[in-house]
């Protein structure tokens, strides 16, 4: 009968909420008052079972009908439709990722790591590989939708809950507890010219009420095709010449030109496109005109008359979102053995194939060699002697970029995710005991095609061996840089290589959590939750052996072995002072193995003044413990621009490195939520919360012009015979800091007619401030994420005897563009650009999203979507990328989606 009377509360919670999408608890004190006895649950953010849904911190939950009334085909997708979830939501559309593959989400704009993503309330393996170098997260890729039964978001700092990572707050995806029957859905997807398939399939039989056990198993089949930036409606082409302050985005240097050399090896004014050039020849003038160029005509040897360049539109040659292919898998068994034991068994198996397309491969770049100091590049600009490769000059000459010729350098990534948690719920006199014991492990594989060797360029370049460019090259070369077309497969192969990355990430842990009554106080039972938690993780991430020992040109790499335990007590107490007043008392102390130890207590309070009315305030402290790529045995090394002072403050592409760092501090913050729930009726309600957070000791990769403007010789490297920076050596640190303050407004109204019921709602997130390190970034795209001043959904559902349809406008507010100069776009020399005009605001994006569905009969649902039906574009954002040309953690690229789907039930 226990799952039968969890049933019935979730039924009540859903008439409370209405079918919307995304909308904050908001239960009615007639909700509260109801006399039907219902079983206390647990609700995210307490560990104290509970009847009123309504608890001290404000929680959010997304209900399976509103998942699916979204008209979205995965969980990753949901989620970032959340207006809390903000920038640093970072999916498999980063596809020059050091994490690709992936969708992870980031509350509050705060970033992956703060966000802590749990399944039914507990840990599971985070992925293999780090986003941005550091950044350990869950990817949400591996949940297969159809297992899913709500999602519930804590909108607040939750540490003394749930331990490290929950600063900006918590995502608790609720898995089915038990099912009975056939469920089949297929649905079909088409953007942009290419198309989706989901299947899924859930069977289940046993009922917990008659037969005391149930058994059901759910498998999830997703496909979508690879699109690329030239099938798009806003990258078919990199000519953004139509927006405001946009230029030419093609290259110069990746087609194939060949740049004549003098005796003091300088550029001089003589350059030429190769024979077999793909692209367009245009000359010095033309390509400043036409914007190829950003500087000024006479600030370099580009813009001289005469000079001619192979242009080429990269468009067809970048992934806008790549391929995927998965299969999920969920099975769970409940067996009630007792009135007071119940044991269950959770597996889960998911696979995540990604394909993704790369700009082909160039090798005037750099390149990683071992030395003492860890992986460095050096630079690989040979220069050609005459008829050497095709060189048209009589003397030296440089070669700049590969014709297309290898193909492009594509990857891909095979994500392996595998759980199994065993446990039991027992009661043992007044106490609800549930403990469980659980093993999840991430597995990934990422192969690489179209590199090129150091060893097999310099090979067909004919370099004498021991010798490293820059240096005058004989013509003993196999391979023909001017006319790619009459090189053999062989000479073609033996440039290249196919490189494999290698990860593994594993969690293990046990953990008891008890529940009781105390002492009658004057609002009810006082309540207490006591638990303890012992963790074991892991982290492997293993370079190819060509990529660790800096054969593979212009690639960098992420190397990890670390280990380490964790061990939790914690303790939880609800105070009824009154029948309107309930505090919340909380405190969790986490032992590590590697930094050592970390206390966090929580005080809350919930005032019902009014029958209608209530108010909450939370305050707290978090932390977040350094991942294991931070603070274990690591390594890190990347590419990045830094200004050579040496040089009279020249741009100079560098490589930079991080390693980890054993003495690193756990990060800390303190949080702060204020705010109200009015329901005067059943059919409205109006919630509005304030929210800080203060994090500091933020774990941050010290690198690199900064290091460079301080002149160490022992972390700033230089070719010992031209002078020029060869790498910068960082580290993990903790340095940084951040503060962050804003509202979350929520409003629900409902109204029955003769045709049916329309519910109305609002979720809006708004920033006031936010700032990194003293410096306010909100508004616009400055800081380390992209900071709107406010993200809302508002929608209209309608509800008619078998019919029911959605309506969703998605807004993101605009933000000023200042991560970009104004010498990356202003040229003088086109009319167009006279008055110094540059973008200096992203504008604001607004989609409206359509879903409809209708019962045929009992056993047949025909559903239909058409996400963004108006076909918007992304706003136009350099500043946040060069290769993409918006803001992908914020944005969908693909404009007007189509669904058909078919649900069958028996």
């Amino acid at each position: 009968m226990k799952q039968l009377k969890r049933k019935t509360l979730y039924g009540a919670l859903v008439q409370a909420l209405g079918t919307g999408v995304a909308l904050s608890v908001i239960a009615t004190g007639a909700a509260a008052q109801q006399t039907q006895k219902v079983e206390k649950i647990e609700v995210t953010g307490s560990n104290i079972k509970r009847l009123d849904m309504e608890t001290v911190a404000p929680v959010e939950i997304i209900t399976r009908d509103q998942i699916e009334r979204t008209g979205l085909p995965t969980v990753a997708e949901v989620i970032r439709n959340v207006p809390a979830a903000m920038s640093g939501s970072f999916n498999e559309s980063f596809s020059n990722s050091f994490a690709p593959g992936a969708s992870g989400v980031s509350l509050r704009g705060l970033g992956q790591k703060t966000t802590l993503v749990l399944i039914n309330g507990r840990r599971t393996a985070g992925y293999g590989f780090a986003q941005n170098l550091q950044d350990t997260f869950v990817d949400l890729n591996s949940i297969p939708t159809s297992a899913v039964e709500r999602i519930e978001i804590l909108k607040d700092g939750a540490s003394a809950i749930y331990g490290s990572d929950a600063i900006a707050g918590v995502v608790n995806i609720i898995l089915r507890k038990d099912f009975k029957g056939l469920e089949l859905n297929v649905s079909g997807g088409y953007a942009e010219g290419d198309w989706d398939t989901r299947l899924s399939g859930t069977w289940g039989m046993g009922d917990l009420a008659k037969d005391r056990w149930n058994v059901f198993g759910v498998v999830d089949y997703y496909k979508r095709d690879e699109l690329l930036q030239s099938d798009t409606k806003f990258l078919h082409t990199r000519d953004m010449r139509g927006y405001e302050g946009g230029r030419n985005f093609q290259s110069l240097t990746g087609g194939g030109t060949w740049r004549q050399l003098s005796a003091t090896n300088a550029l001089t004014a003589n350059h030429r496109a190769i024979s077999e050039c793909a692209g367009q020849v245009i000359d010095g003038p033309e390509a400043v005109r036409r914007g190829l160029i950003g500087a000024p005509a006479g600030n370099t040897a580009f813009n001289i008359p005469g000079n001619t360049f192979c242009s080429v539109d990269f468009k067809g040659q970048f992934s806008a979102l790549p391929g995927t292919e998965r299969v999920g898998f969920m099975g769970r068994g409940t067996k009630i053995f007792s009135d007071n034991m119940t044991g269950y068994v959770d597996v889960g198996y998911s696979q995540v194939k990604t394909d993704q397309t790369f700009q082909a491969a160039s090798f005037v770049t750099t390149a990683l060699q071992q030395t003492s100091v860890g992986l460095r590049p050096f630079a690989y600009t040979a220069n050609f002697a005459p008829g050497s490769a095709g060189n048209p000059f009589t003397s030296n000459a440089r070669y700049v970029g590969v014709q297309n010729d290898i193909g492009t350098r594509n990857q891909e990534i095979t994500s392996d995710t595998f759980r199994i948690l065993g446990g039991l719920t027992y009661t043992v006199g007044s106490w609800d005991f549930d403990s469980a014991l659980s093993y999840s492990k991430n597995e990934i594989d990422q192969v690489g095609t179209g590199r090129l060797s150091l060893t097999g360029m310099s090979q067909a370049l004919g370099i004498p061996s021991g010798l490293q460019p820059p240096i005058p090259l004989s013509s003993n070369s196999s391979y023909n840089l001017d006319r790619p077309s009459t090189n053999s497969q062989a000479v073609r192969d033996a440039i290249t290589l196919e490189p494999v990355r290698k990860s593994e990430s594993e969690l293990k842990f046990i953990d008891t959590k008890a529940s009781t009554e105390l002492w009658q106080m004057a609002g009810g039972p006082a309540g207490l939750a006591l638990g303890i938690e012992f963790r074991d993780e892991s982290l492997k991430d293993r370079p190819d052996a060509a990529a660790q020992s800096g054969d593979i040109l212009g690639q960098g790499i992420t190397a990890t072995d670390g280990s380490r335990t964790n061990t939790s007590i914690y303790g939880e107490i609800s105070l009824p002072i009154t029948r309107s007043i309930e505090a919340q008392l909380a405190a969790r102390y986490d032992h590590y193995s590697d930094y050592g130890n970390s206390t966090t207590p929580k005080v809350g309070v919930k005032w019902r003044p009014l029958s209608t009315l209530v108010l909450r305030a939370n305050w707290g402290k978090g932390f977040r413990a350094p991942t294991l790529v931070e603070i274990s045995p690591s390594v890190a090394t990347f590419f990045t621009q830094v200004a050579d002072p040496n040089f009279g403050g020249a741009a100079r592409n560098v490589s930079g490195s991080f390693a980890g760092n054993p003495n690193l501090e756990p990060e800390k913050s303190t949080s702060l939520t204020a705010g109200f729930v009015w329901e005067p009726t059943r059919d409205f309600s109006l919630g509005m919360s304030y929210y800080e957070i203060n994090w500091k000791n933020i774990v941050v990769g010290n690198c690199c012009q900064d290091i460079v403007d301080s002149g160490d010789p022992t972390r700033v490297i230089r070719d010992p015979v031209t002078g020029e920076i060869v790498t910068v050596v960082g580290n993990f640190e903790n340095q940084a800091k951040t503060e962050v303050k804003g509202i979350d407004l929520d409003a629900r109204y409902a109204m029955s007619t003769d045709i049916g019921k329309f519910t109305g709602r609002v979720n809006w997130t708004y920033f006031d401030s936010f700032k990194e390190n003293d410096t306010e970034v909100v508004g616009s795209n400055a800081g380390t994420n992209t900071i709107p001043r406010a993200k809302g959904v508002v929608g209209l559902d309608w509800d008619y005897r078998a019919f029911s349809a959605t309506v969703n406008m998605n807004y993101t507010h605009g933000y000023h563009q200042t991560a970009a100069s104004l010498a990356s776009y202003m040229v003088p020399q086109d009319p167009q650009f006279q008055n110094g005009i540059y973008p200096e605001k992203v504008r604001h994006f607004r989609t409206v999203d359509i879903y409809a569905r209708y019962n045929l009969n009992k056993n047949f649902q025909i559903n239909a979507s058409l996400v963004n039906a108006e076909d918007k574009t992304p706003p136009y954002d350099p500043g946040f990328s060069t290769t993409n040309l918006y803001d992908f953690s914020l944005f969908d690229i693909r404009g007007r989606q189509w669904r058909l789907g078919l649900k069958y039930t028996m």
